[in-house]
């Protein structure tokens, strides 16, 4: 993405007193389903919950995941990486405000050096939403970027959109219309609109164009245990699949 018009430091001035609004919008974004996503992530852990753990958030937005992990696991350490300074600015103040133990990184998973910086091994990495963003081949980039950030034994969960296979697809297609649907237009707009007006500019129009190569929603859940196990995972797990997307857990041997 452009880079703002202004610094994070004043993004972060002109949002301060709004966090708790902001966060409401979205997680109206995010869909009712949200909730329940995250408390899964967090319970699938395969740690003990007095464990002082270190995770990394990859795209971590404003901080979700790292925050479910952290209430599940209270000496958690959650570091997070995120592209946008705005949405990385919203992690910063809520987690100021708790006190949450993790750093915040401002960085393109596009980019080679993302993980500068970062101070591996983790036990785990969690990733909700955010590979389909990318093609196949930088995706499984990622993946193996991340197999080499945590120590064996470790964990990584992620979500991402599915499809089914091409002979099942149809019938899924059918039966998906309906279901209630995950996301609002409607609430993205009020969400962004709202970002725009205490930000002072139009920040969605620094997030770039989707790439048309990008993943998408076109990957099955065998694509996504296929591009764990290529990068060297094992013990993958399908932990949730419903209309929209699965939850996959696996581990570093």
């Amino acid at each position: 993405m452009r880079s703002p018009p202004i610094g994070q430091a004043e993004i972060e001035i002109r949002i301060g007193e709004h966090l708790d609004e902001l966060l409401e919008l979205w997680w109206a974004e995010q869909g009712a389903a949200k909730i329940r996503d995250l408390d899964l992530i967090a319970a699938a852990l395969p740690f003990s919950i007095d464990q002082t753990l270190r995770v990394l958030d990859l795209c971590c937005g404003p901080g979700d995941v790292g925050r479910a992990v952290q209430r599940r696991f209270p000496k958690a350490t959650v570091d997070g990486v995120d592209r946008d300074p705005f949405l990385t600015s919203i992690r910063q103040g809520v987690n100021g405000r708790s006190r949450a133990k993790g750093e915040t990184f401002v960085r393109d998973l596009n980019d080679l050096d993302w993980q500068s910086d970062l101070s591996p091994p983790y036990d785990a990495i969690a990733i909700a939403n955010a590979l389909h963003w990318f093609t196949h081949q930088r995706a499984r980039e990622i993946l193996a970027d991340g197999f080499g950030l945590i120590r064996q034994g470790g964990a990584i969960i992620m979500v991402e959109p599915t499809l089914p296979e091409c002979a099942f697809r149809e019938g899924f297609k059918t039966w998906k219309s309906t279901q209630p649907a995950r996301y609002s237009q409607d609430n993205w707009l009020r969400f962004w609109s709202r970002a725009n007006q205490l930000l002072g500019y139009d920040h969605t129009k620094l997030l770039g164009q989707r790439g048309a190569k990008r993943i998408g929603e076109e990957m099955s859940v065998a694509g996504w245990v296929g591009l764990l196990s290529e990068v060297g995972f094992v013990s993958a797990d399908v932990l949730l699949r419903d209309a929209d997307e699965v939850l996959i857990g696996a581990i570093r041997p």
